[in-house]
């Protein structure tokens, strides 16, 4: 399998797939945006042509690419689909020529640090409270074009 783009007719699987989210989850509207917006880009890895088994959502400002959020489902998991999915954001990054991607994880997420830690990426600093009373968030960059 290896990601491709998604399409609008992905939009309300891709929704579905934020239910493994406990808060802050992003709307079919939110995720219907992201699809359409210039400068973002917006990947789906899925068996085919079937139902998305993964997202990733990624938008470039400048130098800088932003992995806004990656899902994979719940019986997906440790399958390496996020793998894949960063790896293609990556290299879209660099073709819109960012020089760096940066991201927020939540402190504790020891499976996405473990993948992020993997690629190359180094915490910068940290967010007190980013997803609610005592759940903070790291911020994490990777200079592009150095990644592991």
């Amino acid at each position: 399998m290896s990601p491709r783009l998604a399409r609008l007719a992905d939009a309300p699987h891709i929704a579905a797939l934020e239910e493994s989210f406990p808060t802050g989850r992003w709307s079919l509207d939110a995720w219907t945006q992201e699809m359409t917006s210039h400068r973002a880009q917006v990947l789906v890895e899925g068996d085919g042509e079937s139902v998305p088994l993964g997202v990733a959502a990624f938008s470039v400002a400048g130098e800088t690419c932003d992995l806004n959020r990656v899902i994979v489902a719940p019986a997906a998991r440790r399958g390496g689909v996020a793998l894949r999915l960063l790896l293609g954001g990556l290299a879209w990054a660099e073709e819109q020529g960012a020089t760096q991607m940066m991201l927020e994880v939540e402190d504790g997420n020891e499976p996405a640090l473990a993948l992020y830690q993997q690629i190359g990426f180094v915490t910068l600093a940290r967010r007190a409270n980013y997803y609610g009373p005592g759940r903070d968030a790291l911020v994490m960059a990777l200079p592009l074009g150095e990644q592991a």
